[in-house]
């Protein structure tokens, strides 16, 4: 009697301990259901941080103290799951590798190896993301099948290796054609023929997406790029409903604000400047503050200045974007075009209302290089270097300016033969300087590459040595006319 009592003490205790195990993973997965609901109805989709640290402070518990449970290998793969949530990516690979070396038998080792490829795509490790799919590609059991499948896409498109994209993307299309996979997967060749001007095989792709999809972040995604691929084909009205529609169904203002500026920049496509004001005047009633707020009256700025030519309502809007707590790069761009059309406006002025302080010379060259690298207005800013050479010829600016115009025929509109008739006449007009000197070396580097590469000619260079005045518009226009008869 003794004996069985013992016996049944062990019993119990045995399934008491296997309870416990169970009870603990139990609870750990149920914390990252939890989770990962929380995470689908959350603004960031993200996982609440809080409950991932449960989870993986239960998993730890079974690794750690119930090390020869059944559970173990369950709690490894979960830890790891948890930690990619949480964007501790090195210590979820370890826990990988921890799962495919101690339990090679695991029926988790292929979703290791899978995970092991989203670890390394999150890092943006994109060779070994591909090497980990690939080897989830050869286990025998090819449960991650068709996900390794559609990830090995995933890594070509943020790799930018467009040409591999498009062959795998091919294969995965044809063996895989009921995969929940498909639609995204068209949806990444979609946008990337998209992305490469090829609009004819962008639309039919995104087209087949939009037939295949069945989610509706899915349906959205696809729907608003298959509307810009059409626009930009210039079926305007067609793809302008398709954009309105889904903005009207759109709940989050991230979302709102990118529908709305595709609406304006297919309004500005069509030449509708109104409309795309209007629209931009819209979205800014209904999200008066934060970084879109100030996005769209950065864009309101960039219509007035290159649209419309109102410099005081650019700079007025650029100023007001930048009081809204703009992204970065938006505060950088908004601040450059506000500082530029500040200066812009002010040496117009100096040079509208002079008085005996004012350097005339020097303010014309300060605007030639606002246009020249503030507006890249090429042709404007070479007419006010043109104002300082001919106007001012004896000013300490005249050498720099006619400097400044072979530099911009020689860099900007790559025009060697205007370059060299430019440069001769800074030799000839201001001899023995360091500018006439500068000139110098740079005829011999220009003729030297016409050597080699521009044989025949010899007589217009000649032609063009006679020069002694800077070439004019005119005559640009007159050489360019013949050489495209030619």
């Amino acid at each position: 009697m003794k004996f069985k009592g013992f016996l049944i003490i062990i019993i119990f205790g045995l399934v008491g301990n296997n309870c416990a195990y169970y009870n603990t993973f139990y609870n750990a997965k149920t914390t990252y259901n939890s989770a990962m609901e929380s995470k689908k109805n959350s603004q960031n989709q993200k996982a609440p941080p809080e409950l991932l640290n449960k989870v993986i402070e239960k998993c730890g518990r079974i690794i750690k103290y119930y090390s020869g449970s059944r559970w173990v290998d369950d709690a490894i793969i979960l830890m790891g799951k948890a930690y990619i949530e949480k964007g501790e990516y090195d210590k979820a690979l370890r826990k990988f590798e921890e799962l495919a070396i101690y339990y090679p038998e695991s029926p988790f080792v292929e979703e290791a190896f899978y995970l092991t490829g989203i670890a390394y795509l999150e890092m943006e490790d994109y060779n070994l993301a591909i090497g980990a799919f690939e080897k989830v590609l050869r286990v025998e059991t090819k449960k991650f099948e068709d996900d390794a499948s559609f990830r090995i896409i995933e890594t070509f498109y943020k790799k930018d290796d467009d040409d591999n994209l498009f062959q795998v993307g091919k294969i995965f299309v044809s063996n895989y054609p009921k995969s929940p996979y498909l639609p995204r997967a068209l949806f990444l060749m979609g946008n990337a023929y998209l992305k490469l001007e090829m609009l004819d095989e962008a639309i039919e792709t995104l087209k087949k997406a939009r037939e295949s999809a069945k989610k509706r972040e899915d349906k959205n995604d696809i729907e608003e790029r298959y509307a810009v691929a059409l626009i930009k084909k210039g079926n305007i009205d067609e793809g302008l409903v398709i954009l309105k529609d889904l903005s009207e169904r759109s709940i989050m203002n991230e979302r709102t604000a990118v529908l709305t500026f595709e609406i304006v920049d297919a309004y500005l496509q069509a030449n509708y400047i109104e409309k795309a004001l209007k629209e931009l005047d819209n979205f800014i009633s209904l999200y008066p503050s934060g970084p879109y707020a100030a996005e769209a009256l950065y864009r309101k700025g960039l219509i007035y200045e290159k649209k419309m030519g109102d410099t005081e309502s650019a700079i007025e809007a650029y100023d007001n974007a930048l009081k809204l707590g703009p992204k970065k790069d938006i505060s950088v761009f908004a601040t450059y075009r506000s500082t530029v059309l500040k200066e812009i406006k002010k040496y117009k002025e100096e040079l509208a209302n002079p008085d005996s302080s004012t350097d005339i010379p020097k303010t014309h060259f300060l605007l030639a290089e606002a246009f020249l690298f503030g507006e890249e207005n090429i042709d404007t800013a070479l007419i006010e270097y043109r104002n300082v050479v001919n106007l001012f010829p004896e000013s300490s600016f005249a050498p720099k300016a006619a400097m400044a115009i072979a530099w911009v025929y020689e860099n900007e509109k790559q025009d060697s033969c205007e370059a060299i008739v430019m440069y001769e006449f800074v030799v000839k007009k201001f001899p023995e300087t360091n500018y006439s000197f500068a000139a110098s070396e740079s005829i011999k580097r220009l003729k030297g590459e016409q050597v080699e590469g521009n044989e025949g000619e010899g007589e217009n260079d000649e032609e063009m040595k006679n020069s002694e005045i800077p070439m004019t518009e005119g005559n640009i226009e007159e050489k360019n006319d013949v050489k495209q008869k030619q």
